[in-house]
């Protein structure tokens, strides 16, 4: 981390624990440990949120800080977001470098087991097998690379299972009187994607080997899943914008190896996906970025709409 980045932190947490204070001091009740019925929990993002909700049902409520359909680099913290997580019994985190806006919520909690390490802590990235983790120094020209690999997991079904054991485990440690019933929310949710995966390999099977072009690097998990290939990104590196430049060069080499599928996530702009369509005659889907996004409503329906999409590019 920069020093300006350092900086920035310090002043964010410093701001955040005063909005604490002024929201402990006009809430009733706030932090004075009233019986719930269902224990809060804070998950980063809504995937993680909604697999949450998967294991802990009825026992808990679950709150995502990242909002559906947003860049989850860059989230804005609330005053509120503080309140939530100074209610939290259980975090739910990413990890590998996504969310760094996490950690002036947690400097402004002040609840050390909160923190990485903590029984309140969950990273639900423990046991991924992690891709394009850098081997060469990164600098200012890398783009948003992260130091311990793609964190964008989640789009990999089977790695779904990985977090709901993760989640299991946090929530065994904070609330082990309701053991029995997470334990059995997660053979559901692990039988539920099993019994899914067959339908969803049969889908893009046809496609094993078949290169795809995507806005980001979001997509690296669920390709090798599915055995898909990332032949590019319209941007010329995570997190830089396209330019004309980039997406004709792109053009052309896809002409030449006949490459004909393109996914956008769908918090991107179109634009550089239309221009391809124009020049190329490749017509673009739009595949979503997150649960909540276009129309999805849990993660399963997610999925579908994931494998849906990929299979309407690649079948053109």
């Amino acid at each position: 981390m920069t020093t300006k980045n350092k900086t920035t932190s310090i002043k964010t947490t410093s701001m955040l624990r005063c909005a604490l204070a002024l929201l402990l001091a006009v809430t009733p009740g706030l932090g004075a440990g009233r019986a719930q019925a269902a224990i809060n929990v804070v998950a980063t993002v809504p995937e993680l949120a909604e697999i949450t909700r998967q294991v802990g049902g009825r026992n808990v409520s679950v709150y995502s800080i990242a909002r559906p359909n947003r860049d989850y680099h860059r989230v804005d913290a609330l005053p509120s977001d503080v309140q939530r997580v100074a209610r939290a019994k259980l975090i739910v985190a990413g990890g590998m470098d996504l969310e760094l806006w996490m950690t002036a919520l947690l400097n402004a909690a002040a609840n050390r087991n909160l923190n990485r390490g903590g029984s309140g802590y969950v990273d639900a990235s423990q046991g991924i097998r992690r891709l394009e983790i850098p081997t060469s120094q990164i600098t200012g020209a890398s783009g948003d690379i992260h130091v311990e690999g793609n964190p964008h997991y989640w789009y990999d079904p089977i790695y779904g299972k990985f977090i709901a054991r993760n989640v299991l485990r946090g929530l065994l440690r904070v609330d082990p009187a309701h053991a029995a019933e997470y334990r059995a929310n997660y053979l559901r949710f692990n039988a539920e994607i099993d019994r899914r995966m067959t339908g969803w390999k049969a889908q893009l099977a046809p496609y094993a080997g078949r290169p795809v072009v995507t806005y980001h690097k979001n997509y690296a998990y669920f390709l090798r899943r599915f055995g898909l290939r990332e032949y590019g990104n319209l941007e010329p590196k995570p997190g830089i914008p396209p330019s004309a430049g980039h997406v004709s060069a792109l053009i052309s080499s896809m002409k030449r190896d006949g490459v004909r599928a393109v996914v956008v996530e769908s918090i991107y702009p179109t634009r550089w996906a239309n221009l391809i369509q124009r020049q190329a005659g490749i017509k673009y889907v739009v595949a979503p970025y997150s649960v909540g996004a276009l129309g999805t409503r849990d993660y399963f329906s997610f999925m579908d709409l994931m494998v849906s999409r990929f299979k309407q590019a690649l079948s053109r």
